[in-house]
C-alpha cells in the first residue's frame, strides 16, 4: 500500500495552517531548527521526508548556509510551494518514503529530518520508512525525528478523557497502534542505527493551548480521513462529539500530548560518532 492510502490529515489550506502551526509549537519546545548536535558543513545535504508546506526547510534555509543543499520530499505536491518562492539551495519533489529511493539518491544525505508520522503506520510496521532513510543517508549520516508520543498524553476535563477513549477505540478498529512511538529508540538499533539522543518532555504551560488546538484539528482531520474505512454512522458521532469539545468544552479541556525528539546516526565508516 502506498503512503498516499494511508494518509489520514487533509492537504487543504485549512490544513496547510495546522501543519504550520504545529511546526511553531516544535519550534517553541526544542529551541532549534538542526539538532545542536549534528555539525554543519558548508556542503553538506539535509533531506524532510514527509515535509508538506515545507516550513521547517524554508527556516532551516534561512539559518544554514547557503551553500547547504535542502530538498523536501512528500508523496503528494498538494502543500508544496511555489517554485518561486524558494530560495536557490531548496527544491520540493514527489517520492513515496515507503519504498527503496531512487538509485540517484542513495548515500546523498547528511542528514534526513522526519515529523509526526504517528498516523502515518496503520496497520504496519516503521521499518519500511527507516530502511529508506538508511539508504538515503551517508556513512554517518544522521536521523532528526521529531514525533507525538500519544500513549504518553496529559488529558484534562472528563468530557475530553470520554471522547479520548472513544477515539482510541476507533483508532484501534482502523490499524492505528501508536505504542510505536515510545519503542523507536530500540527500532533503529534493530536497524543498524547508532542512538544518540532520545528526548521526551510534556509541553511547557506556555505551549499547551497551542498544542491541544492544533490536536482538536487533526483529530477532526482523521475522522474525515477515516470515512472510507468506517461506518458512516460512527464517523458522523464522533464527530458531533468533536464539535460538542471544541464549541461547549474548549475552556476547559486539554490534550497535552508528549513531544519526543529522537536524534541517531548510521554506521559511520571513516565519520567519528558522537558520544552518547
Amino acid at each position: 500500500m502506498s503512503e498516499s492510502n494511508n494518509y489520514l490529515l487533509g492537504r487543504g489550506i485549512f490544513h496547510s495552517v495546522r501543519l504550520d502551526a504545529q511546526h511553531l509549537l516544535w519550534r517553541l519546545h526544542t529551541g532549534y531548527i538542526l539538532h545542536p548536535r549534528i555539525p554543519v558543513t558548508d556542503h553538506m545535504r539535509i533531506a524532510e521526508l514527509g515535509t508538506g508546506t515545507g516550513v521547517w526547510l524554508f527556516e532551516a534555509a534561512k539559518y544554514l548556509p547557503p551553500t547547504i543543499q535542502l530538498d523536501g520530499f512528500d508523496i503528494s505536491d498538494e502543500q508544496f510551494p511555489l517554485k518561486e518562492q524558494c530560495p536557490p539551495n531548496l527544491r520540493f519533489d514527489i517520492m513515496d518514503s515507503f519504498v527503496d529511493p531512487p538509485a540517484t539518491l542513495v548515500g546523498q544525505y547528511d542528514v534526513v529530518h522526519l515529523r509526526m508520522w504517528a498516523t502515518n503506520f496503520r496497520n504496519r510496521d516503521s521499518g519500511s520508512v527507516l530502511h529508506h532513510v538508511m539508504e538515503l543517508l551517508k556513512p554517518g549520516g544522521f536521523i532528526q525525528w521529531e514525533e507525538a508520543d500519544l500513549t504518553h498524553q496529559v488529558v484534562v476535563g472528563e468530557k475530553a478523557k470520554q471522547f479520548e477513549a472513544e477515539m482510541n477505540q476507533l483508532f484501534g478498529q482502523v490499524g492505528l497502534d501508536f505504542s510505536w512511538v515510545p519503542n523507536l529508540p530500540k527500532r533503529v538499533k534493530q536497524v543498524g542505527f547508532h542512538l544518540v539522543e532520545f528526548d521526551r518532555q510534556q509541553f511547557q504551560n506556555n505551549l499547551i493551548n497551542v498544542c491541544t488546538n492544533t490536536y482538536l484539528l487533526a483529530l477532526h482531520e482523521i475522522l474525515q480521513g477515516l470515512r472510507q474505512s468506517c461506518p458512516r454512522e460512527e464517523i458522523v458521532e464522533h464527530g458531533i462529539a468533536l464539535h460538542h469539545l471544541l464549541s461547549a468544552e474548549r475552556r476547559s479541556i486539554i490534550y497535552n500530548w508528549c513531544p519526543t525528539v529522537l536524534l541517531c546516526q548510521s554506521p559511520p565508516t571513516d565519520v567519528i560518532s558522537i558520544s552518547e
